[in-house]
């Protein structure tokens, strides 16, 4: 099957090249105009023609039984040359997101995961001659990354990758309507999260939020960031980045940039405190704008769920994982401990556990969970090894004195989550087959 799956690939490209090489030789060399929605979907499906129709089964129920392999490199094949010329680039969302990763074994693989949960946008403003271009985003439906290059005559030389840059008058935007249904479904996760069903203590809330207005929102509590991660000559490219649920369907986005600089020496740092900013501000300004690149977002491959109770001990204490949240780019596991947590601050627990060597203190949780989600497996027999990886906690403990909270890891590179089928955990295998997963 495989041999014929490529053999007819390849007779239907041959086939259509020849049918329209008058109009591929004859192309106006700067290209055709292709709508967003075109790119994003040839790009999606050039990148994984099987995934591709999956999806388009799922949305088509009715036609499935007419629906086989052949559409899909059909597909494949005429969307190739509609592109009149147009090569698909290989790698391309991996060169626009360097810090993303891909995996050196199989960086196609990685690059289709990141092409599928991304949204090519390739606008560009140029203001007193200085250009932006707004490459494209990646979103896993937790974390927003955009990808952004900014051309300027007349940057200091002193600025490279890792420089911090004064970019607090950029901002992040969406139509007030979707802000506010944005905000409340935010406030409400986190009250259903917590336990708390008071409807007034929501509202409240909701409009303290509200009170900060957009660009207060995002840039607090969101953090809206500005990575800069390279520098070629006149040059910098940027990774943004920041928290954004997946509480709207394709939703309309602006980014707008306003006055980065080079901050003031001698300042202090950058404080937020009550949604109030004091610290250093812009010394050398290189993009004043303001620019706004206004984007529809796709939809992201959204986190699996699992549950379930998988018992461990882990450094002599009793665990309780309970729930897996498996998403492109990392894993949350939660747990529980039952038996009693002491709470103390940092700064006494070195002198407070020698003391009470038989006492349970929140950083012997911490610690014990560092390294405690080890690998995972995908469904090809692969496996992606996270014990040097770490791992982020919160904890909290419950109205009847359980301590929980959950670890989390990041991966090497992006993993489409439908694809992992084990995690190893503290040592055992946990296979996902045997958890329930919920539904979305």
């Amino acid at each position: 099957m495989t041999q014929s799956n490529a053999s007819l690939r390849r007779a239907l490209m041959e086939a259509n090249l020849n049918q329209y090489r008058p109009v591929l030789e004859t192309a106006d060399a700067a290209g055709a105009d292709f709508s967003p929605d075109y790119l994003r979907e040839r790009m999606r499906l050039l990148a994984d023609p099987w995934g591709w129709m999956r999806r388009w089964e799922a949305r088509s129920p009715r036609r499935r039984r007419r629906l086989n392999w052949r559409i899909a490199v059909i597909a494949a094949a005429l969307l190739l040359l509609s592109a009149c010329g147009y090569a698909l680039v290989t790698g391309q969302f991996s060169q626009w997101f360097p810090r993303l990763e891909v995996d050196p074994k199989a960086p196609e693989i990685s690059e289709g995961v990141l092409s599928r949960t991304g949204t090519a946008i390739e606008q560009s403003q140029t203001v007193d001659g200085v250009t932006a271009t707004l490459n494209a985003a990646v979103w896993d439906g937790s974390y927003l990354h955009m990808s952004l290059t900014v051309t300027a005559p007349d940057i200091p030389e002193e600025v490279a990758a890792e420089t911090n840059l004064y970019t607090e008058e950029c901002s992040f935007l969406l139509s007030e309507k979707n802000w506010k249904k944005y905000v409340w479904k935010d406030e409400a996760s986190f009250f259903d999260g917590v336990g708390d069903d008071s409807q007034e203590l929501l509202e409240r809330s909701v409009q303290n939020r509200m009170d900060l207005g957009q660009a207060g929102y995002w840039n607090h509590v969101c953090l809206l960031s500005f990575h800069l991660i390279d520098r070629t000559e006149n040059t910098l490219t940027f990774e943004t980045f920041m928290a954004f649920k997946d509480y709207l369907e394709q939703p309309e986005i602006t980014l707008r940039l306003k006055n980065i600089a080079t901050y003031v020496d001698g300042k202090g740092a950058v404080t937020w405190h009550d949604s109030e900013r004091t610290g250093p501000g812009p010394d050398v300004t290189f993009l004043r704008g303001p620019m706004d690149f206004t984007f529809t977002l796709g939809e992201p491959i959204r986190p699996i769920h699992y549950q379930g109770t998988v018992p461990a001990t882990v450094d002599g204490i009793p665990f309780r994982f309970t729930g897996f949240e498996i998403s492109v780019f990392d894993m949350d596991v939660d747990f529980e401990v039952s038996s009693p947590v002491e709470y103390v601050r940092p700064e006494e627990y070195d002198e407070l556990k020698p003391l009470n060597p038989d006492t349970l203190y929140d950083k012997d949780v911490s610690k014990a969970l560092f390294s405690v989600i080890q690998g995972l497996w995908t469904e090809d027999g692969g496996y992606v090894d996270l014990s040097n990886r770490g791992g982020g906690r919160g904890m909290s403990t419950s109205l009847e004195g359980v301590c929980g909270g959950d670890v989390g890891v990041s991966y090497p590179h992006p993993i489409d989550p439908a694809t992992i089928t084990a995690v190893k955990l503290n040592g055992t295998r946990v296979e996902l087959s045997e958890l329930e997963r919920l539904t979305e």
